[in-house]
């Protein structure tokens, strides 16, 4: 189940990045499928990161675990971000403005994606088991 929380996370994440994102020159639907597989794998492994750093015991308070989660997420989407730059010549030229805009952006659709598909899908699946 796991899985396809992260499978739809990444699915919805990357069609709202990309109906909302400034197109870099190409198709929607290409933009769409890469903005995808950078989710779905990048994505994960960032999740991955931010979880373990901020399940950690230091963040206790849930306000501090939020605020935690979302520098991190931003920082996060910056790094891949400027580390695609560094392998696509069609990012290198990114101004800083839109290297924050394209990476930051898409890490927090995540972030906050993640969280509602988690707290929704239980409730889905309950709904099901009883009917």
């Amino acid at each position: 189940m796991k899985f396809v929380e992260k499978l739809i996370v990444s699915f919805v994440s990357a069609l709202i990045f990309t109906v909302i994102a400034p197109q870099l020159g190409g198709s929607f639907l290409t933009f769409f499928w890469v903005t995808f597989l950078i989710m779905i794998t990048l994505g994960q492994l960032l999740d991955f990161f931010v979880k373990y750093i901020v399940d950690h015991e230091r963040f206790r308070s849930v306000i501090y675990r939020y605020f935690a989660s979302v520098f991190l997420y931003a920082y996060g989407g910056v790094l891949i971000l400027a580390s695609l730059s560094l392998v696509v010549e069609q990012l290198s030229p990114l101004e800083l403005s839109h290297l924050i805009m394209l990476g930051v952006l898409p890490a927090w659709i995540y972030f906050h994606l993640d969280i509602v598909i988690k707290r929704l899908l239980p409730k889905l699946n309950e709904r099901t088991v009883q009917e």
